[in-house]
């Protein structure tokens, strides 16, 4: 059986700026950051080290900085 773990990216530049809908690439804000770092930390400890991961993200700056 295989485990499949989704996560999207936190609070980003857009939201707070009030963009919605359309192609936006926008950054993580500051608290999207903690939040990415909260979401990796608590990732991290619910994988196995010798796990074989398998890793799909969207090419948009904030989902790479997730």
């Amino acid at each position: 059986m295989r485990t499949v773990h989704v996560i999207t990216h936190p609070e980003a530049t857009h939201h707070v700026e009030g963009v919605v809908g359309g192609w936006h690439d926008s950054h993580l804000t500051p608290a999207g950051r903690l939040a990415a770092a909260s979401a990796a930390r608590t990732l991290r400890a619910g994988i196995p080290r010798d796990a074989e991961v398998e890793l799909f993200s969207s090419d948009l700056l904030r989902a790479r900085q997730t």
